[in-house]
């Protein structure tokens, strides 16, 4: 059953397709993307153990464009060590929040150690062009607006992605609980037809004005069968339902792939009857009035081009520190401007830089 899967999928995913995998790695995270113009785009790598590395190879890839940590909780990077080890990636990208754990020290000691991957801090208003017709937004985390005193800052400040390919929409949140909703909610980002269901379809996240706002026709819950936080919560399924959003779930569907051909999604899982899917309306991208505060890349003629972002990198960084270095700077101090964009890290507030375990610079003195 699963090499004819495999085989029909292979037909359904034309040239000019976008591929969607939502991985089966239990109780975590792992979403890979990959673009008519053979770029491979991974969001999470799920906790060790995961078996992620295995099915990326399953699945044919062989190299990785950009690697997205949405958050530096185990089960969203414990295996990200093994990738980057595996299938070092051309760019890093993060939220710039450290993790006291000895799983995010040593994941960042390894990238850091391999000069050829890009790190970079997520910042909203970034616009990763994968082809033409398909593009990757970042829509937060806000460097100079972090979340601060919520019930879980780690998991509030997650990187939230919006892929648009065409006429299509995906929403990729992380572990975003409900002051990041409410953010999205108060930027009037629209409609949006596939939903990765936020923190595992936890109570703490998928409020109902997000959802009507949002209105989803697909749902994707990533979440390991049996675990012991009872994710996904009954709340959050009825206001699922009540939004009338087709629930997908990897503790019961396997391995769920969408497949975008720019007007209309596919989905297809791995532990149904029917390996062909479902063809399922969308929502169309909001057409708005006003220009984004941040301009995508023109179209490049190379036909594949390199993934660069368009990034305004010192705005809005009052403190500034480098990936590299334990103390920070004021943003007007000479040492500041001195660092690397690929090694800045933004802090809203002194204060936010010492709790993130940053000591004040003995140049500039914040």
């Amino acid at each position: 059953m699963l090499a004819l899967a495999v085989l029909l999928l292979a037909t359904l995913a034309r040239a000019g397709d976008v591929v969607v995998d939502v991985l089966d790695v239990g109780q975590g995270d792992a979403i890979l993307i990959r673009t008519p113009a053979h770029k491979n785009i991974l969001i999470d790598a799920g906790d060790k153990g995961s078996g992620v590395v295995e099915e990326l190879t399953r699945l044919g890839v062989d190299h990785l464009d950009l690697v997205v940590s949405s958050h530096p909780h185990a089960d969203h990077i414990g295996a990200m060590e093994s990738v980057i080890r595996a299938l070092p990636p051309k760019r890093y990208l993060d939220t710039g929040l450290a993790h006291t754990t000895q799983t995010y020290r040593s994941l960042m000691a390894t990238i850091e150690a391999n000069a050829t991957i890009i790190y970079q801090t997520a910042q909203t208003g970034q616009v990763f062009n994968l082809d033409d017709r398909a593009r990757l937004e970042v829509l937060l985390p806000d460097s100079a607006r972090r979340f601060r005193d919520t019930r879980s800052d780690l998991n509030s400040n997650s990187v939230v992605l919006k892929l648009v390919h065409g006429e299509t929409c995906m929403l990729f949140t992380g572990d975003a609980e409900e002051p990041t909703e409410r953010a999205l909610i108060d930027a009037k980002i629209g409609t949006c037809a596939v939903l990765k269901v936020a923190h595992h379809g936890s109570g703490h996240s998928t409020i109902q004005p997000f959802l009507d706002m949002l209105r989803p026709t697909i749902a994707l819950v990533s979440v390991g069968l049996g675990n012991r936080y009872h994710h996904p919560g009954h709340g959050t399924l009825a206001r699922l339902e009540q939004a009338k959003a087709t629930v997908y779930r990897t503790d019961r569907d396997g391995r769920v792939t969408l497949t975008s051909n720019g007007k209309s999604i596919r989905v297809t899982t791995f532990k149904r009857e029917d390996p062909g899917g479902a063809l399922l309306p969308v929502a169309k991208v909001p057409k708005s009035d006003t220009p984004p505060l941040v301009p995508t890349l023109p179209k490049s003629i190379d036909p594949e081009p390199e993934l660069t972002p368009d990034v305004l990198e010192h705005e809005a960084c009052p403190f500034a520190a480098s990936r590299k270095s334990e103390v920070f700077h004021e943003a007007g101090c000479g040492n500041a401007q001195k660092i690397n964009a690929e090694n800045l890290v933004c802090y809203a507030s002194k204060e936010a830089a010492e709790k993130a375990g940053r000591r004040s610079a003995g140049c500039c003195k914040p």
